[in-house]
């Protein structure tokens, strides 16, 4: 099994899967040294497999957040073709599901101004819409600058739309003028820096 430790937070466990002929699930992993019955995710107890008649034909890689790779054969040795799937497909799905992820750090600090912001809401619900405005008047720029970067440093659009939780062709839409290093000047320049 493997697991992916970001800032402390195990969010991807994964393992390399049995699967039988027909490319159906097997209630078998390969633990690295021999077969063994795993015919669920413990944490989620949200998929079981079965035990299928024969032995496996085939590995794939799997994780607890349900992703899985491609059905890749198996070699004679399971090791090798566990050690194809860890590297071909594990590797990509964990690179592709963190690279967004923003620290633990900063992500604490956005709880605290959400909860801060939920209680003025409660208490102060007009003072909460000014913050709230000019909060949002900060966002729009800081996002074309992280955009414009993120361009600057060869991300492909698809990877910048997975960020902002929008298709491809939205964020290209929007951001299009986004990437050169005039235009990322100019986002900064309309943004004034946070005063501590």
């Amino acid at each position: 099994m493997w697991d992916h430790d970001l800032d402390g937070r195990r969010e991807h466990e994964g393992l390399a899967r049995a699967l039988d002929e027909s490319g159906a699930p097997d209630g078998r992993i390969w633990n690295g040294h021999a077969w063994q019955e795993w015919d669920s995710w413990g944490e989620t107890g949200l998929v079981t497999f079965p035990l299928r008649a024969g032995g496996p034909a085939a590995l794939r890689a799997e994780c607890q957040c349900l992703w899985y790779g491609p059905a890749r054969t198996l070699d004679a040795d399971p090791s090798v073709t566990a050690a194809a799937v860890k590297k071909l497909d594990w590797e990509f799905h964990i690179a592709a599901a963190t690279v967004a992820v923003p620290p633990r750090d900063f992500e604490e600090e956005m709880g605290d101004l959400f909860s801060r912001l939920y209680a003025l809401v409660q208490d102060r619900p007009l003072a909460a819409l000014g913050a709230l405005r000019e909060l949002e008047g900060k966002i729009g720029p800081q996002r074309s600058i992280a955009v414009g970067c993120a361009r600057r440093q060869g991300e492909s659009w698809q990877k910048v739309a997975d960020a902002l939780g929008v298709t491809r062709q939205s964020a290209w839409e929007k951001y299009q003028f986004a990437g050169t290093g005039a235009d990322v000047d100019a986002a900064y320049a309309r943004t004034t820096p946070p005063t501590p």
